[in-house]
């Protein structure tokens, strides 16, 4: 079997997984002037109700909790940010980072367009909100807000998530170049490595693409997608030497499914060629 009639589309989904930063941590408020007449227990006593009262002193707890993993506790205490303030933008996105993280999405996108209606222009926000979408599927609305955040922010999460919306609609051109300032943004994202090599893969660039894979596995050797696109790219550049080595050596250390079956079947193609 001629290998060069042969094209082959990447196999691996873009399995990447998309994360989003804790809000930071405001400063805590000053201790005051000086302690008050009536002793340390009195004084102690009022802090202690003057924080039930103060919606950033409920952040503040949020952000610990969601920094520990305690993410219902984070989002217990973002909900009484914003019963004692609803203009609270961080207790908003505090909300709106918690509930992602839960994988309550349509909750996390309420929240960060609450924060976003608040204070558009702050960082982050646009790019959470995106995200939620992303996973809500509401493709356009992430596009407009990961937009608004690469503007901004220029910063390499939003282009990779552009390049992958870019290349799910087959905007190649575009998916390409979102991936190349995801890279020249953050120079060790091996996924951003990976969406340029199945994007140039598609554009029939395949020693390029290969190019990439390679690129993305100096910076996580284990990765199974980055391997088996990269016998692809092989493949595709009329390499079956080449191709045949790499899966033979990822082959033992997949698991059974239809990936791994899809990769038998390269290389019964290559044995048979």
């Amino acid at each position: 079997m001629d290998t060069r009639q042969r094209l082959i589309r990447t196999a691996t989904a873009l399995v990447l997984a998309a994360a989003i930063a804790v809000v930071g941590c405001a400063a805590a408020a000053g201790t005051g002037d000086g302690p008050e007449a009536g002793g340390p227990q009195k004084q102690k006593k009022k802090a202690k109700v003057d924080d039930e009262k103060d919606p950033q002193a409920q952040f503040e707890r949020g952000v610990v909790a969601l920094r520990y993993g305690l993410t219902d506790e984070a989002i217990r205490y973002g909900r009484l940010a914003v019963s004692l303030d609803a203009n609270h933008f961080d207790g908003w996105s505090l909300l709106g980072s918690a509930y992602y993280t839960k994988g309550e999405f349509a909750q996390s996108a309420e929240a960060y367009e609450k924060a976003a209606s608040i204070k558009p222009a702050a960082p982050g926000i646009q790019r959470g909100l995106g995200l939620a979408y992303m996973e809500l599927k509401e493709f356009e609305k992430a596009e407009a807000a990961l937009k608004k955040a690469q503007a901004a922010e220029g910063d390499s999460e939003s282009a990779y998530q552009l390049g992958k919306l870019c290349y799910s609609n087959k905007r190649y051109e575009e998916a390409l170049t979102y991936a190349l300032a995801a890279i020249q943004k953050d120079a060790k994202s091996a996924k951003a490595y990976n969406l340029k090599g199945v994007v140039l893969n598609q554009l029939g660039r395949y020693p390029e693409a290969a190019g990439s894979f390679q690129a993305g596995l100096i910076l996580v050797p284990g990765d199974i997608g980055l391997h088996i696109n990269l016998g692809i790219a092989y493949l595709n550049s009329n390499e079956p030497a080449k191709a045949k080595a790499v899966f033979e050596a990822v082959l033992p250390k997949m698991e059974a499914g239809p990936l791994k079956t899809q990769v038998e079947e390269y290389l019964k193609s290559i044995k048979d060629a």
